[in-house]
């Protein structure tokens, strides 16, 4: 039997509820510990409690989950080893033996991979339609769902993943169903990359992207650092977009204008999912220094929209620490960091965040760093805009050359 046994499922309608979160013009506070209640758990992100309020700063909505024309809602066993099964939306017909280019996308906070698997889909019909060079490849798009056992029950089968926390997946969290599973989302995506790296199963493809945008670009960014390495027959790339937070390396952060020019300390800092301390991945015994130079040397690309200035999302003390309020400027500051941390020669100007004293990495990096930016200047927190980009294209589509596009000229509002 193959590795890759696709099994079809039949789903109960998934709940849908409203969304909550903060209000787009909240202060830009940064919180002490005094605001955190004592059982706040912060690995798991628990879906009933929040660190600001006791409302969501991610949201909770999820409507029914049904697949968009043109593709399946099937199932995937993750090894053969466990019966354990990861839900993933797919295209109904591709040729397992013709298949070049493979797309991994990774849904947002809502959990609704049906969404993101058209957007994906239809990014690349668009791109296609257009003559864009290399789109003209064999292509398929897998948008895994990662459910949530407070929210989604009944939708899910008893082999299949799922957390009990609403999004400890966008940080490699353990599901919590089956019982007694011990996988991560990490692992999940190990597993299913893995598979199509088969040369046996799948001997004409060659590349592979995983693709993640607002919640899914925050398990993005985190595995183009931690997760494993993989055949080197098949090309793997990494798009993170517009997502709240990075797992920061160092304990280093930016000084933030909205402090009084300090920078802010808090509780949780460089506790993981926002820094390295007690992270415990596949490969515990790996130092940050490790998982920074797998990062800078992997083909990562950083997706940014210009426009994505709203306070919606992940407004905790760790999250601001990271730029502020907006997702724009913590994403542009972990450019700066990652390229500093480096010891690159890359033009910085215009940049936000400033850093005092940083740690001084260089000789880890040779002074370089494969990290890739691509800011879209029209573009909100949608990962649809974004992607119909010229520059954004490239990203998915180019081997090599990446079109980095705009670049900042004034600091730090942004604004031209």
């Amino acid at each position: 039997m193959s590795f890759y046994k696709i099994l079809a499922l039949s789903l109960l309608p998934a709940l849908a509820f409203g969304q909550a979160g903060l209000e787009e013009d909240a202060p830009a506070l940064c919180y002490t510990t005094e605001n955190y209640a004592a059982s706040y758990d912060i690995y798991s992100w628990n879906a009933r409690n929040s660190i600001i309020s006791d409302k969501l700063a991610e949201g909770e909505f999820h409507g029914q989950v049904e697949a968009p024309e043109g593709s399946v809602l099937t199932s995937i066993k993750l090894s053969p080893e466990s019966s354990e099964e990861l839900p993933i939306f797919i295209n109904e017909n591709y040729n397992r033996s013709m298949l070049e280019h493979l797309f991994i996308v990774i849904h947002g906070k809502r959990r609704d991979g049906d969404h993101y698997w058209k957007i994906m889909n239809d990014a690349i019909m668009d791109a296609k339609d257009e003559g864009f060079y290399k789109s003209e490849r064999q292509v398929a798009v897998i948008s895994p769902q990662f459910y949530s056992t407070v929210y989604n029950s009944g939708a899910y089968s008893e082999k299949q993943l799922a957390w009990g926390d609403l999004n400890a997946w966008q940080s490699g969290g353990t599901a919590t169903h089956p019982t007694e599973t011990t996988t991560s989302s990490f692992d999940a995506l190990d597993y299913l990359i893995s598979g199509f790296t088969d040369s046996l199963q799948y001997p004409k493809l060659t590349n592979i992207t995983v693709v993640g945008h607002g919640g899914g670009g925050q398990l993005a960014q985190r595995y183009a650092a931690v997760g494993k390495d993989f055949s080197e027959h098949v090309h793997i790339r990494y798009i993170h977009g517009d997502p709240s937070s990075c797992a920061y390396f160092t304990t280093d952060r930016p000084i933030l204008t909205d402090t009084g020019g300090v920078q802010a300390v808090c509780q949780y800092n460089n506790t993981w999912r926002y820094g390295f301390d007690k992270f415990d991945g596949e490969h515990p015994e790996k130092t940050p220094q490790e998982y920074f130079k797998q990062y800078i040397t992997r083909d990562v690309v950083s997706l940014v929209g210009y426009e994505d200035t709203s306070s919606t999302g992940d407004e905790s003390c760790m999250a601001r620490a990271q730029g502020g309020r907006r997702r724009r400027d913590r994403n542009l500051t972990w450019y700066r960091y990652i390229n500093m941390l480096a010891g690159t020669d890359e033009d910085l100007t215009g940049f936000p965040g400033e850093f005092q004293d940083i740690t001084d990495w260089s000789q880890i990096a040779n002074n370089r760093s494969s990290l890739r930016l691509v800011i879209v200047k029209d573009a909100e927190h949608n990962m649809k805009e974004l992607l119909r980009n010229e520059n954004a294209r490239s990203a998915l589509f180019e081997d090599k050359d990446v079109k980095i596009g705009w670049r900042p000229t004034r600091s730090p509002d942004m604004t031209e």
